[in-house]
């Protein structure tokens, strides 16, 4: 797997968990306005037991996706550090090879921009 694709898999990933915390905290608010709506008429300690409770899963959650995106990006940045690294190396090794890619790479982007 290239890196490229290695980092398209891994953004693909990052907004794919975003959309799971959307969606559960979404279903956790639901869920709060209902135990509300249904311990209203009951005591306001259940109420509120109900409320802290769901409130701490929400919590816990968000918390625990902020750490899984933040260990996702740091892997891309490593991922990213890795490829600026071969390249590098592949510049010291085959400086005049790395010029004519450059060359070949800056040619055919001026062709697509006419």
């Amino acid at each position: 797997m290239t890196t490229r694709s290695k980092a398209a898999s891994t953004a693909e990933e990052i907004a794919a968990i975003q959309d799971l915390m959307s969606d559960l905290e979404k279903r956790l608010h639901r869920l709060t306005g209902a135990a509300k709506r249904e311990f209203s008429g009951g005591s306001a300690d259940v109420s509120d037991f109900v409320n802290e409770a769901l409130n701490g899963i929400m919590g816990r959650v968000r918390e625990s996706a902020q750490s899984v995106s933040q260990s996702v990006a740091d892997k891309a940045a490593h991922l990213g550090g890795d490829a600026l690294k071969k390249v590098s190396d592949e510049m010291e090794q085959r400086p005049l090879t790395m010029l004519a890619v450059a060359t070949a790479i800056g040619f055919l982007f001026g062709m697509s921009r006419r």
